[in-house]
This record gives structure tokens, C-alpha cells and sequence, in this order.
């Protein structure tokens, strides 16, 4: 049986060494998951962004001493995930 390993060191580092194409290729790769993680940090700043305003309304609220804050505050959802429709 013939072995397809190459037999002397330079066919060896030849054999081993990538071309451009798998070069180029893992330079996309690296480039679509960087583009990847940028995208879910800005969509959790985006989403903190709303709730940190959500906040800041109902402690504006509060501080007025306002009665009707309750008005700014989402009702929790119940631990069987389903909102309640009964008030």
C-alpha cells in the first residue's frame, strides 16, 4: 500500500501550507462572526437602552410624588408564562 503523506520535508510544508483560497476563506469566516457579535452587542444595547427608559420614567414618576405611577409600570407575567387577562 502506498502512503499519500508527503515523503520529504519541503513536499511536507507544501502539502501542510494553505493557499489563498482557504486563506480568503477563513478571513470571511472571521469577518462573519465578528459582524455576528457586533450585531447581538447592539441589539442588547438597543434593548437595554429601552428598559433603562422604562425605568427612568417610573422614577420621574415617583419623585413627583405621583399618585397614578402604577399606569407606567408593565403588570409581571405570572410563572405559568401566560399574561393574565383578569384585573
Amino acid at each position: 500500500m502506498q502512503e499519500s503523506h508527503p515523503e520529504n520535508r519541503y513536499e511536507r510544508e507544501e502539502y501542510l501550507e494553505q493557499d489563498e483560497e482557504e486563506r480568503e476563506a477563513a478571513g470571511r469566516r472571521k469577518s462573519l462572526v465578528a459582524l455576528l457579535v457586533m450585531a447581538v452587542l447592539v441589539l442588547a444595547g438597543i434593548v437595554l437602552i429601552g428598559r433603562l427608559r422604562e425605568v427612568s420614567a417610573v422614577q420621574d414618576c415617583l419623585m413627583t410624588r405621583a399618585t397614578n405611577c402604577n399606569d407606567l409600570v408593565r403588570p409581571p407575567i405570572p410563572a405559568g408564562g401566560a399574561p393574565s387577562t383578569t384585573r
